[in-house]
């Protein structure tokens, strides 16, 4: 089932014109009131507020601030997916959404006497029983509803492989738990639901969401949609190359690759149809390029967040790490969008439907002052969260001095409730995920896990990437990115830093994989949400974005390779690295498309992806020896095409 944010954006009051009107017609300022007053309008309220509140004032209780961050996105989520449902459903809805709020009451009370006890030891009081059932019960309806059947079918595993699995034989055995123990764990502590991914999300993710749904309100969104397709609308293949550039912008903002499509998409797959994209292309180019946010600095997708803990490292250190394998991403699908425009020699767009360069930065222009600071401070280590929050305060600012991108209380109080709706899609994941995270720690599935993968892969570091890749994808197909990285890093990455990759590197790996389950058949819910707007097939968008995707894939390999391209170590390793990877990913490219210069037969196409692994080639002379008898092939090809090859007006599948 679609999560909330999937089915429907909720309306963010963020689309603001270029010209100089002053916030939305009254017309429009009324159904955001009936929004904001709605039950999950207020909810919604509330659960920014309260953000807000433990962010200015961060001395209150870790627990129950988790726990407050799990029962508002419960309650919310509740009162979310049951708006359509008839009355009779709606009221029960109503009652479970009230419901939902009662466990941090439940540990606010007893907060002294949970403080005092010892787990494992002391008994449990009736309430905490009560406080634990409603938050799980509660927790896997709406992981159901939210995520879908196979996400809370995962959980529910784990769940009984910690009370069954002294049962089994062999090395997945162990000490099984009983009841008072399971929820003593899961309720009273920050070591089970409300662990490090939920605590993740209350820090730090739910303010960036917060950002990007004001920042939209203010004309952000537009500013960069509109100076995307200023640079890149009258190129060939324009409206695609917008697509990925206003994409990765947007990405850098929201870190969500399904709010990404639908803010973006529903202005760039249009353009892309209008110039004779066929509209599964057109949805693959948006699916992908979205998709790609999640890596984009400096805000990324809330794994990024997770990783930086696991590591223990300034979130600063990994959205430095992060900046050449984002720019060799979007290069690798601007090639391949150029290549696609050029093989059906698609036209360009008429100069006049661009946006002028000079009067969008007029009129938009100071709207890039809060993305230019927050990337500032946060590479200079200030406190993420204090720095959230400056940042929000700033773009309001800003974003009220000019009649452009000013807005009234309606459109500011619509985009918290777009925010705490959004946050449904991290807050009910990273719970689930550290439920199972606290199972596989209680019962040392990791350890074992990582002993098995290790004994498979026989010592070949290829065949270990290559399972790596392949178990990180197949759990993303079932579960958000989130809750995939977290997964990966706890199942999968301690088996690449036991065999003596860097553990950034490790981690990197499986959390790209992560991302790019996203685009993975049969589950690749970017690519579905971008064909509910460019009314193609779902699964054929998706096969098309996988392809359109799949030079990208060499990225972490390359980066297990040549760890330079994380900026780390030195210099010369890193232009190396990024000598390959360009010729690489220009290789694979040219092989799925088909065209270079000029059509490229199947053998040719062949031989180019093979060439492309050979300029990956951990031996500098092999590498640097075939990328250069790659280039000169390349300008071979361009010196004897026709300037008028024929072109091709087939799908690449």
């Amino acid at each position: 089932m679609p999560s909330p944010t999937e089915d429907a954006e909720p309306p963010s009051g963020g689309s603001v014109s270029s010209g100089e009107a002053a916030g939305p017609p009254i017309a429009a300022t009324e159904p955001m009131w009936r929004e904001i007053f709605s039950p999950h309008g207020l909810v919604g309220i509330a659960w920014c507020i309260f953000q807000i509140g433990v962010a200015l004032w961060p001395y209150v209780d870790e627990l129950v601030t988790r726990c407050a961050h799990v029962s508002f996105a419960l309650s919310l989520a509740i009162l979310w997916t049951s708006r359509k449902s008839h009355r009779p459903v709606k009221r029960f809805n109503f009652a479970l959404a009230i419901f939902a709020l009662v466990p941090p009451f439940i540990i606010w009370a007893s907060l002294a006497r949970i403080n005092d006890r010892t787990t494992g030891l002391d008994p449990l009081a009736p309430l905490d029983y009560v406080g634990a059932l409603i938050i799980l019960v509660l927790l896997f309806e709406i992981s159901r509803r939210v995520l879908g059947v196979g996400m809370t079918a995962l959980a529910l595993v784990f769940v009984a492989y910690q009370f069954f699995g002294g049962n089994l034989p062999g090395l997945l055995s162990h000490n099984a738990a009983d009841f008072t123990e399971f929820i003593d764990i899961q309720f009273l502590t920050i070591e089970g639901v409300f662990g490090v991914p939920t605590g993740v999300s209350v820090r730090l993710v739910f303010y960036f969401i917060l950002f990007a749904a004001v920042y939209e309100t203010f004309g952000g969104g537009k500013m960069i949609i509109d100076l995307s397709l200023a640079l890149t609308g009258a190129r060939k293949g324009g409206p695609a190359k917008a697509a990925v550039v206003a994409s990765g912008l947007m990405g850098s903002v929201s870190g969500s690759a399904v709010a990404n499509v639908m803010s973006t998409g529903i202005f760039t797959i249009p353009l892309m149809k209008r110039i004779k994209y066929d509209a599964r292309f057109a949805g693959a180019v948006e699916a992908v390029a979205s998709t790609g946010g999640q890596i984009m600095p400096p805000v990324m997708g809330a794994a990024a967040f997770v990783m930086a803990d696991f590591l223990q490292v300034p979130y600063g250190q990994i959205v430095i790490a992060a900046a050449l394998p984002a720019l060799l991403y979007f290069v690798c699908v601007l090639i391949s969008v150029d290549l696609e425009a050029r093989r059906r020699g698609l036209p360009t767009i008429g100069r006049e439907e661009i946006p002028r360069i000079g009067q969008t930065l007029k009129n938009l222009g100071h709207m890039m002052v809060p993305l230019v600071w927050l990337t500032y401070r946060i590479v200079a280590g200030y406190d993420i969260t204090a720095l959230i929050i400056e940042v929000i305060g700033l773009t309001i600012a800003i974003g009220t001095l000019r009649r452009s991108t000013r807005v009234g209380p309606a459109a500011v109080l619509t985009s918290l409730v777009t925010a705490a709706t959004r946050s449904i899609n991290v807050a009910i994941p990273c719970a689930l995920a550290s439920l199972i995270v606290s199972v596989i720690a209680f019962t040392s599935l990791g350890t074992k896990f990582t002993s098995m993968i290790l004994n498979v892969a026989g010592g070949e570091v290829t065949v270990l990437l290559g399972l790596a890749m392949a178990a990180t994808l197949i759990l993303g197909a079932g579960m958000p990115t989130t809750s995939a990285y977290i997964m990966g890093a706890v199942l999968i990455a301690p088996a690449l830093i036991e065999f003596g990759t860097n553990p950034l590197v490790a981690h990197f790996f499986v959390f790209y994989f992560a991302i790019m389950s996203m685009l993975t058949p049969p589950v690749a819910l970017s690519a579905y949400a971008a064909a509910s707007i460019s009314g193609s097939s779902p699964s054929a968008t998706g096969w098309q974005a996988l392809l359109l995707a799949l030079p990208g894939f060499i990225i972490p390999y390359a980066i297990v390779i040549n760890p330079g391209l994380l900026l780390v170590g030195p210099i010369e390793g890193t232009l190396l690295g990024l000598f390959s990877v360009l010729i690489g990913l220009c290789c694979v490219s040219a092989a799925v498309i088909g065209w270079l210069f000029k059509p490229l037969s199947i053998i040719a196409r062949v031989f180019v992806a093979l060439a492309a692994v050979g300029v990956l080639w951990p031996e500098v002379w092999v590498s640097l020896s075939v990328g250069s008898v790659l280039i000169v092939g390349s300008v071979w090809l361009y010196l004897t095409s026709r300037h008028k090859a024929k072109v091709l007006d087939a799908p690449l599948c």
